[in-house]
């Protein structure tokens, strides 16, 4: 494979992390702040914010196992491939 298409599948893979990431701690943090007592609507675009900042450090940090990754990518395009036919 190509330099060039596993740096783009790596930056796509590290992308889909931090998005999830950032899912996963903005609900926690308003469910906690739920439990605080806190008004969560007031509290939601600073919990956005905060949750996107804290999501793309931790996906910087994440080592994304590039083998793994590309036998991945063949096996989609196996499956594609299949369904195609």
């Amino acid at each position: 494979m190509k330099k060039s298409k596993l740096k783009s599948l790596v930056k796509t893979a590290r992308k889909n992390a931090q998005k999830d990431i950032q899912i996963v701690v903005a609900a926690e943090l308003k469910v906690a702040a739920g439990k605080l007592g806190q008004d969560v609507e007031s509290l939601s675009k600073a919990i956005a914010k905060e949750s996107k900042k804290v999501a793309k450090r931790i996906a910087q940090k994440i080592k994304i196992d590039k083998a793994t990754l590309v036998q991945a990518n063949d096996t989609a395009k196996a499956a594609a491939a299949v369904e195609s036919v």
